[in-house]
């Protein structure tokens, strides 16, 4: 697959960048934070409007987004973004069965051709596309599983070979796909963040989480 926008959303430009599908899993209620977490305003815009932005300025194509909870809200908080070319919404009507279920759903949504898959997380706001492409560019190259590393941990996003897909259909309810990538371990591409890259790893989860996002998002595009 070819990326065959000239500019992407982010305003960088992407010429002849080779792209792969990506997921952006925002079906979950979120009730750690006690309300919607993806319609929390950060600047002008809504926690996933700016997740999906993101992904929409990467070389990503197509992009799926899955939605579940207060699915109608969270399309409407979208606004332009919902015209999109490269764009795929899945509705889960599981939702409530856990974020395994929306990964189900986007896997199977995948083009047959795909040689893999980035995915993402809805309530990351500070994700940058940038980053993704870093991602999608190590993957291409190495057709092996690609994230970013920051204090050691794993961070977001994830590259995904077509290989693993089966792995991770095999995940139930919240179940993380960690240990899956623990014994791919050595067969990895680990790109290290700089400090200025950390605040994209930045989650919305608790109150303490978006405390620290609005700590980090002084100047908040778009």
């Amino acid at each position: 697959m070819d990326f065959r926008e000239a500019r992407g959303l982010s305003g960088r430009e992407f010429v002849a960048i080779e792209s792969i599908p990506g997921m952006v899993l925002a079906a979950g209620a979120g009730r750690r934070f006690g309300d919607n977490k993806l319609l929390a305003r950060l600047g002008h815009r809504p926690v996933i409007y700016h997740s999906l932005h993101a992904a929409l300025g990467a070389p990503l194509n197509p992009v799926y987004l899955v939605v579940g909870h207060e699915h109608e809200r969270v399309l409407t908080a979208l606004d332009e973004l919902c015209a999109h070319p490269r764009l795929r919404i899945l509705y889960n009507a599981r939702w409530q069965a856990g974020r395994a279920s929306s990964l189900h759903l986007a896997l199977e949504a995948l083009p047959a051709e795909a040689p893999g898959v980035v995915v993402l997380l809805g309530d990351m706001p500070l994700m940058t596309s940038d980053l993704i492409a870093r991602v999608v560019k190590a993957f291409i190259a190495t057709k092996r599983p690609c994230l970013p590393i920051y204090h050691g941990s794993v961070g977001r996003p994830v590259a995904l070979p077509r290989e693993l897909f089966s792995e991770f259909a095999r995940l139930q309810g919240d179940q993380s796909g960690l240990k899956i990538l623990e014994r791919q371990w050595e067969n990895t591409t680990r790109l290290e963040l700089s400090s200025a890259e950390e605040a994209t790893q930045c989650d919305l989860d608790t109150m303490d989480d978006w405390q620290r996002i609005l700590r980090h998002s002084a100047v908040i595009q778009p």
